[in-house]
């Protein structure tokens, strides 16, 4: 692995500049996982009370990221004893590419016992590694490429796909992915990683929401995959989210056909 696959970004000042490894397969350009991984670190870092635990998070990739230094910002647009909003914003040549909505709420102690029936597929153990896309499509090399894949069942499937994922490199050099970055950085796979179906786009996601429940544990986040699609080249990718205890939240994705060429 040479020095720019070994981590999504390298630190260039206050600045971050994407590596090889964070590529997109459409051009030269950052691929949205990255972009979000990024976002999220920003909010994660912006928490006023380390208590509060992120529950939605919402990117809206308005712009396209190419592979050149980006700043990130991070504002509270609300502060409460329950509730923290955070704003974090990526610009690249003066412009803003993709902007974050994130909600932190406090947690409290409920009497019970917690439900965590475990995952509804096996793994992530014992299966075999496979690709996000196909490297028989031959597209540009990338974090689609990066990203460990062990499927249940693939994009092939007739009802959802089924997946474990686990991303291999740290987004920085000397720093550990934490639990919501990584779920953020995977959760731009759903589209790629749901049904075909009948209605071939191909698919392109402008927007990730993500709900969490529970901080996922562990090195792999599970995915049980659906896609609604229309004629009219848009739909919507959703998306279970699992680590193997059980259920930790929900992923949205807004798709629009790309057409290539």
């Amino acid at each position: 692995m040479s020095d720019t696959t070994q981590t999504l970004f390298q630190f260039a000042g206050d600045r971050f500049l994407p590596t090889e490894a964070a590529g997109n397969p459409w051009g030269e350009l950052t691929g949205g996982g990255p972009v979000a991984g990024l976002l999220a670190r920003a909010a994660e870092r912006a928490l006023t009370d380390p208590e509060l635990f992120v529950a939605r998070m919402t990117f809206d990739l308005m712009r396209p990221v190419p592979r050149r230094e980006v700043a990130v910002s991070a504002t509270t647009l609300r502060s409460g004893k329950r509730l923290q909003v955070i704003q974090a914003e990526l610009v690249c040549d003066g412009e803003v590419r993709t902007r974050a909505t994130v909600q932190a709420l406090r947690p409290t102690e409920l009497d019970g016992s917690a439900n965590e029936p475990g995952a509804p597929f096996p793994g992530p153990e014992g299966i075999a590694d496979g690709s996000l896309i196909p490297p028989e499509l031959g597209l540009r090399w990338g974090v689609h490429d990066v990203v460990d894949v062990r499927w249940i069942d693939d994009q092939s499937s007739p009802d959802a796909s089924r997946v474990w994922m686990r991303m291999p490199v740290p987004l920085l050099p000397g720093e550990a992915l934490t639990p919501l970055v990584h779920t953020a950085t995977l959760v731009d796979c759903i589209s790629a990683a749901s049904p075909v179906g009948e209605l071939f786009g191909p698919w392109i996601n402008t927007d990730i929401t993500c709900y969490l429940h529970r901080r996922p544990a562990g090195e792999w986040l599970g995915m049980e995959i659906r896609r609604d699609v229309e004629t009219s080249g848009i739909g919507l990718a959703h998306a279970r989210l699992f680590d193997p205890h059980g259920p930790v939240g929900s992923a949205q994705e807004a798709v629009l056909v790309n057409e290539l060429g």
